[in-house]
């Protein structure tokens, strides 16, 4: 059987690949956080302990409307986020914790700085005064000696589900006052015909109230019996299918 000595070069080969495969690796990792980073869909805030903003990337001043020059050692994340909410949330985490919580930044971190997970609903401020809905998730940056020496700030702006959940509260609404009004008989069956839902206009319209009829008839029986037969044979006839005379032929 051939056997191969393994020479020192080999060795060095060896390690040679792995670190150069391990660098491509760094590098793959490294592009991507700097991608992921660098994202004009996300807002990227880090700070330093205190709160004052280290770090402002491209997301945050497309959201926000400040260059990172204009924030950067300046301000914190408290200054551009809306001052009533972040009252209402240290008042609330203040409860929730059973600890005094400062309003301002400390509202914003306080969670992520004992290592609880953290990502809330904050209303954020542009330079130009507008406002928009954002969702924030929380972070705290911490050195080889579990010490905190920062915080990141990652935010989306939530503007559009905000009006897609207000679009469906209205249609709901709307759907809601229709199907209740008095002016509209309103019936809902099972598959089989089973009356379900029988709302005011229908108990308005026919005199039955909605416990007479719901789970205990169709709308077949409270129609025309003759009206439903002759309808039972037209169908049969336009669509070539024998058709009952019953609910049948209302549906």
């Amino acid at each position: 059987m051939d056997q191969r000595i393994i020479t020192h070069s080999d060795l060095v080969v060896v390690e040679t690949v792995t670190k150069v495969r391990r660098e491509e690796a760094l590098l793959k990792a490294g592009a991507l956080q700097s991608a992921i980073f660098n994202s004009a869909n996300f807002s990227s805030i880090a700070t330093d302990a205190k709160g004052v903003i280290q770090i402002f990337n491209v997301g945050a001043e497309r959201m926000l409307g400040y260059t990172a020059t204009e924030v950067m050692n300046k301000i914190t994340p408290a200054d551009i986020s809306d001052p009533q909410e972040v009252i209402a949330r240290a008042k609330a985490l203040s409860v929730e914790l059973e600890t005094p919580i400062t309003p301002g930044f400390e509202a914003l971190v306080f969670k992520a700085s004992r290592g609880i997970e953290d990502i809330y609903e904050l209303t954020y401020i542009r330079k130009d005064g507008s406002r928009f809905p954002a969702v924030v998730s929380v972070t705290a940056l911490r050195d080889a000696q579990d010490a905190i020496i920062g915080y990141l700030l990652i935010g989306t702006d939530n503007t559009a589900r905000k009006h897609a959940e207000e679009a469906l509260l209205k249609a709901g609404a709307l759907q809601n006052a229709i199907f209740n009004s008095a002016n509209f008989s309103s019936i809902a069956t099972d598959a089989k015909g089973v009356i379900q839902i029988f709302n005011v206009g229908a108990e308005r319209m026919l005199g039955y109230a909605a416990a007479d009829v719901m789970n205990k008839i169709t709308p077949a029986d409270i129609s025309d019996p003759q009206e439903v037969i002759a309808r039972a044979k037209a169908l049969s006839v336009e669509l070539e299918t024998s058709i009952a005379p019953g609910f049948e032929a209302l549906v």
